[in-house]
């Protein structure tokens, strides 16, 4: 994208006039917009790289580095688009004059789509782990993903199907496409439909307990989402030639992509900023909460002394649950014993030893770590997985 061309853009404001259209011409302002984020995004990816290659990180591998990969992927999908279809960069004679290919499937499905998506997936993976306690794997998982992809490519090939005059259309003499009245409906149908599925997710999740307080973040990123989408909603249908205004097409795509970069570094920016500044510091103090809330299995973390190990996916989650549930109130343990000395941990309220429920494993037995699944310094005790109990009303997987 060069400077804009002078000759070119007249000819599009007198173009403009004999539409009865107002028509503002591209000018440093478009170029200065495009050049920011990309500068910004070129920024993002540096971040993206190092969080891929510090993906065992334990901090970083719980927010899913895989996934906000994808978020930023689909990120640079909406902000190309938004560059052809809000009419920062001349079309005539480059692949920009595709207005279904960029306007439709890179902006729309791709872009818009796919961040809502990954926002409903990662607000789904905190339900499916926290909430109902259920492996973030197999095919159980992925389907109402897969449900909503193939959702993604039959809306594509329909609006592909159609022509070009009843779906997105190359108008040459004002050099910008445009979509049609019932066409832009469903399409922003669909877009909301998939942010209520975002919005009932995260209602769903609003009241897990978790040691990073994912829900909240989650509620940000929600707000993020719910917010642009009206926004650009409002755009559409109240100011429809929008991109034909400096103003407007300046102010919807900087606000798109603040809105993006927001919502990606809401997720991963405490993680990635603390892994290359205070790596070792962050891991204690990282591991030492999971450890004071008992959720190094939700986390799929193991720490021992001053190693930190990362777990292989497990569902071994009903052993606990049959411990639990059939385990007399005063048997239980709360946080309150989790101090206390070796002799007095394992009792009950009244005073007797829980020798008949629990095997007895002496401070020099190999291997051994305390209740909440981690060495103390003096003494280490190593319980089978379905004796663990519960600290601070959290379940210990």
């Amino acid at each position: 994208m060069g400077f804009p061309d002078a000759v070119l853009e007249q000819q599009r404001v007198e173009a403009a006039a004999s539409f009865n259209i107002p028509l503002d011409p591209r000018t440093r302002g478009d170029l200065a917009v495009v050049v920011l984020l990309s500068v910004v995004y070129g920024i993002d990816l540096f971040a993206i790289g190092f969080m891929l290659w510090n993906r065992k990180y334990p901090p970083i591998k719980a927010k899913g580095p895989v996934l906000m990969a994808c978020l930023f992927v689909c990120s640079v999908f909406w902000f190309i688009g938004d560059v052809q279809i809000n009419g920062h960069a001349p079309l005539a004679n480059t692949v920009f004059t595709s207005c279904r290919g960029f306007g439709i499937w890179v902006r729309v499905l791709l872009g818009i789509c796919g961040v809502c998506a990954i926002v409903a997936l990662r607000s789904y993976t905190l339900y499916h782990v926290f909430e109902l306690q259920l492996s973030s794997r197999g095919l159980r998982f992925y389907a109402p993903l897969i449900a909503y992809i193939l959702c993604i490519v039959v809306f594509g090939v329909v609006a592909s199907a159609l022509h070009a005059s009843a779906s997105a259309e190359y108008i040459p003499e004002l050099d910008i496409c445009s979509l049609a009245q019932p066409f832009k409906i469903s399409v922003y149908a669909f877009v909301w439909a998939t942010s209520v599925f975002v919005g009932l997710i995260n209602w769903r999740i609003r009241h897990i307990k978790s040691s990073f307080n994912e829900a909240r973040e989650m509620f940000i990123a929600c707000a993020i989402v719910l917010g642009v989408l009206t926004f650009n909603t409002c755009m559409q249908f109240v100011h429809p030639n929008y991109p034909m205004q400096l103003r407007f097409r300046i102010a919807s795509t900087v606000l798109d992509h603040v809105c993006c970069n927001a919502l990606l570094w809401v997720i991963i920016g405490k993680p990635v900023v603390w892994c290359i500044f205070r790596r070792k510091m962050y891991l204690d103090k990282w591991t030492a909460t999971l450890r004071m809330d008992g959720l190094q299995r939700m986390y799929e973390i193991e720490s021992s002394g001053h190693t930190v190990e990362v777990l292989e996916p497990q569902s071994a989650y009903k052993a606990h649950d049959f411990y639990y549930y059939n385990t007399p109130e005063d048997k239980k343990y709360p946080s309150v014993y989790a101090d206390m000395p070796a002799d007095q941990l394992w009792q009950s309220e009244d005073g007797s030893r829980l020798s008949s429920v629990l095997p007895t494993v002496g401070p020099d037995s190999p291997g051994h770590t305390s209740m909440l699944g981690f060495e103390s310094e003096n003494r280490a005790v190593s319980w089978p997985e379905h004796y663990l109990g519960y600290a601070n009303d959290r379940q210990l997987i």
